[in-house]
């Protein structure tokens, strides 16, 4: 039995009244606290937070939050060397995990810890692909644009040097309305 209950993860379905007159929408909070406290179910949420409730596999460990120190991760086959060396990494206390020979156990909220810390990580990376491409997307309509600016700037010049060269005198119109060129 004892076998059969550590290899499981036990999960408890539990069924609460919430009120005495069969009506929707209607709670009674003294109800609810009592039927809580009589099912043991407040009971089991205060021994979790004094143990290590929340538990996970090294290689989950290893692969989620590698992001917070992956030469750390990569040091050591071992994994508690290696998720020892994280944890004095990022300065996690010991004393809020405690390490099995499959499992990292943690207490309650501090796993929190772990993810707010890769929340930042990871929200840093995707601003920074997201600028980079911003930047590409907005370097070629910069681009376009400076190659437009350029192209007015020699039109505008091309037609000052016509405006001013046009009655040069290089080309001598005859009435036939032919043009012909003045012999160098």
């Amino acid at each position: 039995l004892m076998i059969t209950l550590h290899s499981c993860e036990p999960h408890f379905v539990r069924c609460l009244v919430p009120n005495t007159h069969k009506k929707p929408g209607e709670v009674e909070p003294a109800l609810i606290m009592h039927q809580l406290t009589c099912n043991g179910v407040l009971e089991g949420i205060r021994i979790c937070m004094r143990g290590f409730p929340n538990r996970m596999l090294y290689p989950d460990f290893k692969m989620r939050y590698a992001i917070l120190g992956a030469s750390e991760i990569a040091s050591s086959e071992d994994n508690k060397t290696a998720v020892y060396a994280l944890m004095d990494k990022i300065n996690f206390s010991r004393d809020r995990y405690r390490l099995g020979h499959t499992l990292v156990f943690f207490r309650a909220g501090a796993l929190a810890g772990l993810e707010e810390g890769r929340d930042e990580i990871v929200l840093k990376l995707v601003r920074f692909l997201q600028g980079e491409a911003l930047r590409r997307i907005r370097g070629k309509v910069y681009e376009k644009r400076r190659d437009q600016r350029e192209l007015i700037k020699v039109c505008q010049r091309q037609f000052r040097r016509y405006m001013n060269l046009r009655n040069w005198g290089l080309v001598c119109r005859h009435p036939e309305n032919k043009a012909t060129y003045w012999p160098a």
